[in-house]
Formats: structure tokens, C-alpha cells, sequence
């Protein structure tokens, strides 16, 4: 027990605090790793057991306007840090390449703006998790899927992990992609908040397949360095990045061959049965 502990007391000081960037240490919670872990358990605990268990004798919360401002916030957060990311990418960096980007390390402006990118992509992430809080706090748990609560976790663990130690350079195209995304998808659902009449938004759908080219761009993005080499960016971070949108790719794959291929094939067999003409004699 004392060897195991010694491990890990002498791997948390080589990683976390030997080798970590410290110019976020500062932040709040981009310290110790403990209270994100205590987070993303915490979290787990209540969508998937604790907060299913107290909703199961009670009517739903009504939250509805809680989850529209919500909405709302999420939506101007993610433009603001799409836009500002992308100035810096487009506009104020001369020579930025996206097939190999390094990490700035130094306490320039470019520096220190992928520093605080990060941070506000890891809060925006932190947020996130209140969606799986308003399904459990709604009775919706059908909508706390295992790809919801995968991606939702581990996207916290993630961005915490490259803030602490690969704030920005190549994984600047993640945060592009994701808060784009981010930004469409949370006003569908600000839209579909506010009536019925917008719950069957038609470009729904559209939306899951944007969501699919974000993965596969992504996948090429840290696998295009991988096979090529000669990258000046760590390459445990990019053999991560590769698989992690490769695993949420197949993930978000199946969600979408179940829920509109399915949906498109009874539509069609509702669609014959309903329009079958009677015989004329």
C-alpha cells in the first residue's frame, strides 16, 4: 500500500506539478486535479444515480425558464469565443499552420490568449454538464444516454488536461470546430424551448451531420501529423485527440443511423399505408 501510494504522490508531482504549465495555476480550478475529479464523480453520482432515484416519486421541476437563459448564455459564449479565435488564427497570427501548429509557451499576447482560450473552453465545458442536470431535474432520463454522459465527462477531463499542459497550438482547431457547433446546437435548443412550434425544427438533422464532419475533421487533424511526422507538438496529445474523435465519431454515428434512419424508415412504411388508394371498378 505504501509503494502504491509513493507511485502515485511521485507521479501527481511529475506531472502536475513538474511538468505542467504554470501559467493557468493561478486560475481558479486549474490547480490540482483533485477537485475536477471530484467534479466529473460528482456529477456521475447524481445523473445516474443520485438525482434519478430523488425524481422518482416526484413531478418534474419546472425549470423552463432556467434552461432558456441558459440556452441563451451558452449560445453568446460560444460565438464570442468562436469569434475570438478565430481573430487570432486569421488575422492576428502571420505564419499559424493547421497541419502543425506548436504550442506558444512563452508570456506573449498569442501565448497567453491560447492560455485563456483554454480556460474559457474549459468552463464552457464545465457548464455542459447542467445539460444532463436539467434532463434528470425534467424526468427525461431516456435522454441521459451513454454517449451523452461519455462525451460530456470526459470532454471536462480533457480540456482540463490541455489547459494544464497543451493550451493551444494544434488543439486551437478543436475549440474552433466545437464552439461553432456549440453555438447552433444550443440555439436549436434555446428555439425548441420556447414552444411547440419549434420542436421539429427542420434542420435537426442537419445539425447531427455537422456535428459528424467536426469528428472526422478532427480525426484528420491529429492523425495528419501522426502519419507524417516531424510535428514539434506532443505526440501522446495528438495520438489522444485521433482516438478520442475517432470513439465519439462511432458514438455519434450510431446515434444518428438509430435515430433517423429508423425514423426515416417508419415514416416511409406510415407513408404507404396511409396512401393507399382504393380500387376504382
Amino acid at each position: 500500500m505504501v509503494t502504491v501510494l509513493s507511485i502515485a504522490t511521485n507521479y501527481y508531482n511529475d506531472y502536475f506539478i513538474e511538468r505542467r504549465d504554470d501559467r493557468s495555476a493561478h486560475l481558479p480550478l486549474a490547480g490540482s486535479p483533485v477537485l475536477i475529479v471530484g467534479i466529473v464523480v460528482s456529477y456521475l453520482y447524481f445523473v445516474l444515480r443520485c438525482g434519478p432515484r430523488h425524481m422518482a416519486n416526484r413531478k418534474p421541476y419546472n425549470v423552463l425558464t432556467m434552461i432558456k437563459a441558459y440556452n441563451l448564455f451558452q449560445m453568446v459564449a460560444n460565438v464570442m469565443l468562436f469569434l475570438r479565435i478565430c481573430y487570432n488564427v486569421f488575422l492576428l497570427y502571420d505564419n499559424f499552420s493547421f497541419r502543425c501548429q506548436p504550442i506558444d509557451y512563452t508570456r506573449s499576447r498569442a501565448g497567453m490568449d491560447e492560455v485563456y482560450f483554454s480556460y474559457a473552453y474549459f468552463w464552457l465545458k464545465l457548464f455542459d454538464l447542467a445539460d444532463t442536470v436539467f434532463f434528470v431535474l425534467r424526468k427525461k432520463q431516456s435522454h441521459v444516454s451513454f454517449l451523452h454522459v461519455y462525451h460530456h465527462s470526459f470532454m471536462v477531463v480533457t480540456t482540463y488536461c490541455a489547459l494544464v499542459f497543451v493550451p493551444g497550438g494544434h488543439v486551437l482547431l478543436l475549440g474552433l470546430w466545437n464552439t461553432l457547433v456549440h453555438a447552433i446546437m444550443y440555439f436549436y435548443y434555446f428555439l425548441t424551448s420556447l414552444g411547440a412550434q419549434y420542436s421539429s425544427v427542420w434542420w435537426k438533422k442537419y445539425l447531427t451531420r455537422l456535428q459528424l464532419v467536426q469528428f472526422i475533421h478532427l480525426a484528420f487533424h491529429f492523425g495528419r501529423p501522426l502519419f507524417n511526422g516531424n510535428c514539434n507538438f506532443p505526440t501522446f496529445w495528438l495520438w489522444y485527440g485521433f482516438l478520442q474523435a475517432i470513439v465519439v465519431l462511432g458514438l455519434f454515428l450510431d446515434f444518428y443511423i438509430k435515430t433517423y434512419n429508423r425514423r426515416d424508415s417508419n415514416s416511409a412504411k406510415n407513408k404507404t399505408k396511409y396512401d393507399v388508394r382504393p380500387k376504382v371498378n
